[in-house]
């Protein structure tokens, strides 16, 4: 863990402080005995360890990952929350999901008698994905019942859960959307009528803000975590805790009719200032990122931020650097910090992270 950015020409920062505010508010707009899963997939959304760390500290109840591969390095790292794989597992990995002790979700029966040949006396309990449209995974809704009924047949196996990620995009199909959570709620509440303790999930970030009347049981939330709120109905009182921080090495003046960059791909159109940031895809960057720092409309362009002043991206952006347009930002020079867009978990992990 990185502390000093003084000692880097790019880093991360992270601010822990947003993380825990943003979990608070999270919890908060629960209603009461509904569950929270914190999505810490994919290295936290490259928040990295120490976010998952101050999220159980703060009191984050359970977690919520992929693969077995990410519950494994929690565990490794002491975490001893409860731990639920979001994506179904492969029939090989049954016996390390029930030795990390983690809850399985399953869409096959193959990984169902995996899991039943691993558990012990006392079972595993065990979440059913259904889906809705998204087409990753999961079992069709009018195949839900028959699954479960080839599943009780399984002794060492419990059907705890019942999960579904509707394929929404807020402010696109609202009214599909909904649809299909009533759709999931009937199947829910028919298999609570023989399971009355099933805990049913169907909430992400966008539907706990855009449809909270389905919180139904339990929700899994990533992106508000991070301070990231994608819904079109209701803002949230989030804080974002990442930034993307690296320092100019060299800054040029060219006149106009300069070529700059690789064979020649720009053209000075006026006397400029150009800065080098020593910042290219090798880190991440120019993959689209999360924040909406950039532009999409006519004359697309990336930039970044020098104070409250834009630096537009000029030419191809290399591996290791970037050009940036300083003309109107006087004040920078060898050494000044850029903020930078970048998809946080496209942002190479070889970037140090600097927890503040």
């Amino acid at each position: 863990m990185a502390r000093d950015s003084r000692l880097h020409l790019k880093w991360i920062e992270i601010d822990l402080s947003a993380i825990r505010s943003n979990l608070r508010w999270t919890l908060s707009s629960l209603r009461r005995g509904v569950r929270l899963v914190a999505v810490v997939k994919a290295d936290a959304y490259g928040h990295g360890l120490a976010v998952c760390r101050e999220l159980a500290k703060a009191g984050a109840p359970s977690f919520g990952v992929l693969t077995v591969a990410e519950a494994s390095s929690l565990r490794r790292a002491g975490m001893r929350v409860p731990i639920q794989l979001l994506a179904p597992l492969l029939p090989g990995n049954a016996g390390e999901a029930v030795s990390l002790s983690v809850t399985p979700t399953i869409d096959h029966i193959d990984q169902a008698r995996a899991l039943n040949a691993s558990a012990p006396a006392r079972g595993v309990g065990v979440h059913l994905d259904i889906d809705f449209g998204l087409g990753r995974w999961g079992v069709s809704p009018k195949s839900v019942f028959d699954f479960a009924r080839r599943l009780s047949r399984l002794k060492r196996l419990r059907l705890e859960g019942l999960s579904t990620h509707i394929d929404y995009v807020p402010g696109k199909n609202s009214v599909e959307a909904e649809e299909k959570l009533r759709s999931f709620h009937s199947i829910a509440q028919r298999l609570k009528q023989e399971n009355p303790a099933l805990v049913c999930h169907a909430a992400n970030s966008s539907v706990l803000m855009d449809f909270p009347q389905w919180q139904m049981d339990q929700v899994r939330v990533g992106n508000l975590l991070y301070g990231i709120n994608k819904a079109s109905a209701k803002s949230a009182s989030l804080r974002n805790p990442w930034r993307f921080l690296a320092r100019i090495i060299a800054v040029q003046e060219f006149a106009r009719g300069r070529s700059i960059g690789y064979a020649s791909e720009y053209v000075a159109p006026r006397k400029m200032r150009v800065a080098t940031v020593a910042v290219g895809y090798a880190d991440g960057l120019t993959m689209e990122p999360a924040e909406r720092l950039i532009s999409f409309g006519r004359g697309f362009q990336y930039w970044g931020m020098i104070g409250d002043k834009k630096a537009p991206f000029i030419g191809g952006c290399g591996i290791a650097h970037i050009l940036l347009d300083v003309t109107n930002v006087p004040q920078a020079r060898a050494g000044t910090v850029v903020a930078l867009p970048i998809r946080r978990t496209a942002a190479s992990s070889h970037l140090p992270r600097l927890y503040v």
